[in-house]
């Protein structure tokens, strides 16, 4: 059985158990009258607006306010001040989605050596494995214990945009202690492979935890708790390591369209984060190759770090070494990011197969895909999988080196008038489904009772 609320022990749970220790501790009351359904937003990966989170965010509020639907966020307590008086979003999470906490110094050095030294980073270690999904997991349930009582209506929606093994069992412990009147319908995204850790180490405990922590959702399953992925590919991955079902609900992010252009010189686009598992570290010597083949092309490079990946801090000096870059530094506002990417040909997405990996989506591969612009990304990749499935148009390249990456832009670069054409025409299918109004209907929908 569970201990005392000031501790987790996160053993598995039979539906046995569950039920008959739930009679014993809860007195059910009546359910109250139906009230105006309001959608409620749990994300503590809201930080900035260099987010997933941040335009996620957007696309909700705008959809639910034109359908005179009430919604309230809450995000991390660190989100920017600018969030806060745009969304009216509600600063309440202790830890982000991507924190980490319990390394030794010794495990710290391990990780920037690893950086240094080893083209992909070790398997992180037990102890801070464990160490963190402990803090974690406390400090999400103990979050949620202390949102505003009618958050928990049940005739809310709750959405977490983002949950990972840190938050699942977190989440579950606080449903255990509120009465079954008090579930609302919750869903959640599965965002990240088993294999993820906040602190870009492959997990040694991932496979097990996400198994622990399915088996302790079990009881709400169905009835309370839906789990959703953006992608087939992500759903396929849980549905045959977990044994659960999650629903498909694709990312509404549109990008602003290309100017089209069918000759002269192009403009090939990083954007995003800058993060080694993102492949930036592969990009000062692909485009120093590209510059040496004489190719007719510029690039544009948004330049967004912490200075805590040595790899990337070194990448960024060689960049800034390379003439021909057009250089965007921190996160642009939302106007400036769709002027850049509008004025931007061939987008990169240069993911590392292994560390990113293999099902994990992209928000800036949906918004390239529904503007009509051609990607480059690695094989091995969802983005990747999709050019070959013929889904998206581009390039892919194998293996995953500065040399490969630099051929698969020369190869699109040399189709160029053909390869925007099948971009256009693949954008209007893939645009039926990642849009606003589809999302907020498909929300709606996996959130009715």
């Amino acid at each position: 059985m569970l201990s005392d609320r000031g501790r987790i022990p996160y053993q598995n749970v039979s539906r046995e158990t569950f039920w008959s220790d739930r009679a014993a501790r809860s007195k059910l009351s009546p359910r109250p009258g139906t009230v105006q359904l309001e959608i409620i937003v749990l994300d503590n990966g809201l930080i900035s607006k260099g987010e997933h989170s941040y335009h996620l965010a957007v696309k909700l509020t705008q959809g639910l306010t034109h359908r005179g639907l009430r919604c309230r966020i809450f995000g991390a307590r660190r989100m920017k001040r600018e969030i806060v008086e745009e969304l009216g979003a509600q600063p309440h999470f202790r830890h982000s989605l991507y924190d980490s906490c319990g390394f030794s110094r010794l495990e710290k050095f391990g990780h920037a050596a690893a950086d240094l030294f080893r083209s992909s980073k070790p398997a992180g270690a037990l102890r801070s494995e464990r160490r963190n999904r402990q803090v974690l997991n406390r400090s999400f349930e103990a979050d949620l214990a202390h949102l505003p009582t009618d958050v928990w209506d049940k005739d809310n929606l709750v959405i977490i945009p983002a949950i990972s093994q840190h938050q699942i069992f977190g989440l579950t412990r606080h449903l255990w202690h509120r009465p079954e009147d008090q579930w609302p319908r919750i869903l959640c995204t599965l965002m990240f492979e088993p294999s993820w850790t906040p602190w870009g180490a492959r997990a040694r405990l991932g496979d097990s935890y996400y198994r622990e922590a399915f088996l302790q959702a079990a009881p709400f399953l169905d009835s309370t708790l839906t789990f959703t992925v953006e992608n087939d590919s992500m759903r396929t991955l849980y549905k045959a390591a977990y044994g659960i079902d999650p629903k498909i609900l694709p990312l509404p992010f549109e990008g602003a369209p290309p100017k089209r252009r069918t000759e002269g010189v192009l403009r090939v686009g990083y954007f995003g984060y800058s993060k080694r598992d993102k492949g930036f570290h592969l990009l000062p010597e692909a485009i120093a190759l590209c510059q040496n083949q004489g190719l007719q092309v510029e690039f544009i490079v948004q330049i967004q770090h912490e200075n805590w990946e040595p790899h990337v801090i070194e990448a960024e000096r060689r960049l800034r070494r390379l003439a021909g870059v057009e250089f965007l530094t921190g996160v642009l506002p939302a106007d400036d990011y769709a002027d850049w990417t509008g004025r931007t040909d061939i987008v990169l997405l240069p993911y590392d197969p292994i560390a990113f990996g293999a099902a994990r989506g992209s928000g800036i591969f949906i918004e390239s895909v529904v503007a009509g612009r051609p990607i480059i990304a690695a094989k091995g990749t969802f983005a990747g999988s999709a050019v070959e499935r013929g889904e998206a148009e581009g390039e892919t390249f194998e293996p995953y080196t500065s040399e490969a990456l630099a051929e698969a832009i020369a190869r699109l670069i040399g189709r160029w008038p053909l390869s925007s054409a099948q971009a256009a025409v693949k954008a209007e299918h893939f645009a039926r489904q990642h849009n606003g109004e589809a999302y907020i209907d498909l929300l709606l929908a996996l959130g009715a009772r």
